[in-house]
């Protein structure tokens, strides 16, 4: 016998081929402050996960909502709210230490990322200008704030590399060359420009905030 509450429809977007379309739920998971021994706070997680029609394709959604969550109040009515994020495929980054830009550009280039090759390969391009004139770099062609940037030592020559094979594809991209590129590509290229993010803004955060608590703990 089928689970009638597993053959609800919604419409979402998927991100891996960009259709946003009407998407059978295959499956749930609940949890949440119902499965702790206490209930001062009530909270709750739901997992779904769709099947796009179009691509065949998985979503994963969570859905997160808690007693604090309250759009408004009238007449004596509670309305709650709740925060809805696509878990799968990954289309954002999240840290505080990342410049909103570079957030932006970066997360524009992953929404794309299943949809068309050549758009993504020039938002990581773009990505990657907008890190390095963050970081300082004056020159004018990318090649050049490259080159800068690592001459700072701000860029291992892993890193260093990495950004000049985002250039090399994200060109082609723009200038229509004659290179064959294939989602294999534009997926290493998106880890590559992870990585670089990773490295000048996420570890750094992460070490300091470490260091501060340390810290904290020596001085009490």
């Amino acid at each position: 016998m089928k689970n009638l509450d597993l053959l609800k429809e919604e419409i979402i977007k998927c991100f891996h081929c960009g259709n946003e379309t009407l998407m059978h739920r295959k499956g749930e998971y609940q949890w949440g402050s119902i499965n702790l021994e206490y209930d001062d706070f009530s909270f709750e997680y739901i997992y779904d996960m769709f099947a796009c029609p179009v691509c065949h394709k998985v979503t994963l959604r969570e859905t997160y909502g808690d007693e604090t969550m309250i759009k408004h109040y009238n007449n004596d009515i509670l309305e709650y709210y709740d925060k809805k994020t696509i878990l799968f495929p990954i289309n954002n980054i999240e840290s505080s230490s990342i410049p909103q830009k570079v957030k932006e550009a970066f997360e524009a280039a992953l929404k794309t990322k299943g949809i068309d090759k050549n758009i993504c390969l020039m938002a990581l391009r773009r990505t990657l200008e907008l890190i390095l004139k963050d970081k300082g770099a004056t020159k004018w062609g990318l090649k050049d704030k490259i080159e800068e940037i690592a001459e700072k030592g701000l860029l291992p020559d892993t890193l260093k590399e990495a950004s000049s094979l985002t250039k090399i594809l994200g060109d082609s991209a723009a200038h229509d060359k004659e290179l064959e590129i294939d989602q294999h590509d534009v997926e290493s290229m998106a880890e590559f420009v992870e990585y670089i993010i990773e490295y000048l803004y996420i570890v750094p955060d992460k070490i300091n905030t470490y260091k501060e608590r340390l810290s904290s703990k020596f001085e009490n």
